[in-house]
């Protein structure tokens, strides 16, 4: 969930792809962005008083993407768009996790800066905008409890007011059978609303809050009801070159008798000075299933830096390490460590 703030940036360094405009004449512009990612990691699991398992050194793709985005004036404040992001990692990617190229986001609308926009489409979810921790370019450690993206959502965002952004999003059902029904265990509907605002405190000082809520229903193929319930809140300060941030938020999952409830804590800051910045995150999961004595409970600590070689190229170095237990005694130690390159266009 990571997101840029209107007021200020909280590390100058950090690289963002700028769209290069390949047409722009009466009232049509279009514009290319996208990014190549490349990271490579190395890891390990240990469990208590059990083996070492070693993960190997791998070089892979991490997310690189290429778009397109034409947006067309139809009236002084009225405008059409539609919008292709490519992704590289399909279903038959490989261990460096290139493969088929496909359609990640691809959605149309139609907009203005006094009423809003409206979108139809493969798209996120506001859900997406909320969240200040992930400073993070490959290791989390927010479990990302709301439900961020869809392929058939329609979403409306409002930002009349600077600093100001509310928008709501539902989403339709995804995957159907031969009969043209819902498969079962899959996300039949659902609907999210959320809002952020960011807003200046002071010369050089700026804030943000921010919270959101999403519903989603699956199909049973019964009476049987299955759904979940989540929310996130959050909040961010920055101070020149400091950025600190917390995220609250939890998730409420009901199928039939069974019960599930995740609660997650993180907080997190970052310091960015010429074109270095140095970042850490620590997060905490909570996992209670109804009728399960055993709780699970999960300690993340990430440290990582980067460093912006030019406007459109940044490297980076970042490790993550999770100790989780539960409490009939298990526990397991995974440590990540990773060195990426990301170029944009």
């Amino acid at each position: 969930m990571k997101k840029t703030l209107v007021a200020l940036v909280v590390t100058a360094f950090a690289a963002s792809a700028s769209a290069v405009t390949v047409y722009d004449n009466e009232g049509t512009k279009v514009t290319v962005d996208g990014s190549l990612r490349l990271l490579l990691d190395k890891g390990n699991t240990k469990v208590k008083d059990g083996a070492k398992t070693e993960k190997h050194s791998n070089l892979k793709n991490n997310g690189s993407r290429f778009g397109v985005r034409a947006q067309h004036q139809i009236a002084e404040d009225f405008y059409a768009l539609g919008r292709l992001e490519l992704r590289f990692d399909g279903t038959t990617s490989t261990t460096d996790q290139f493969g088929d190229v496909y359609a990640k986001r691809a959605y149309v609308g139609l907009g203005s800066k006094q009423f809003g926009e409206v979108t139809f489409g493969r798209q996120v979810t506001i859900a997406d905008d909320i969240g200040e921790t992930g400073f993070d370019y490959a290791y989390g450690v927010s479990p990302g409890l709301m439900t961020d993206a869809g392929n058939s959502v329609v979403r409306y965002d409002y930002k009349g007011i600077e600093g100001l952004q509310v928008g709501v999003n539902y989403n339709f059902a995804e995957k159907r059978d031969s009969n043209n029904e819902v498969v079962n265990g899959q996300t039949k509907n659902g609907y999210g609303v959320g809002a952020t605002y960011t807003f200046q405190v002071a010369e050089g000082q700026a804030a943000t809050v921010e919270a959101g809520y999403t519903r989603d229903n699956y199909a049973t193929g019964t009476n049987t009801r299955h759904y979940k319930d989540a929310w996130e809140v959050a909040a961010s300060y920055t101070v020149n070159g400091l950025k600190v941030a917390i995220d609250g938020s939890q998730a409420y999952e009901k199928e039939g008798s069974a019960k599930t409830r995740t609660s997650a804590l993180a907080v997190g800051a970052k310091y960015g000075f010429d074109k270095v910045g140095v970042y850490g995150a620590y997060g905490y999961e909570h996992v209670k299933v109804k009728g399960d004595s055993d709780k699970t409970r999960s300690h993340k600590f990430l440290l990582g830096a980067d460093y912006q070689l030019h406007k459109h190229v940044v490297t980076f170095v970042e490790g993550r390490i999770v100790k989780t237990k539960v409490d009939n005694g298990s526990r397991t130690t995974d440590n990540v460590v990773g060195v990426g390159l990301r170029v944009f266009w």
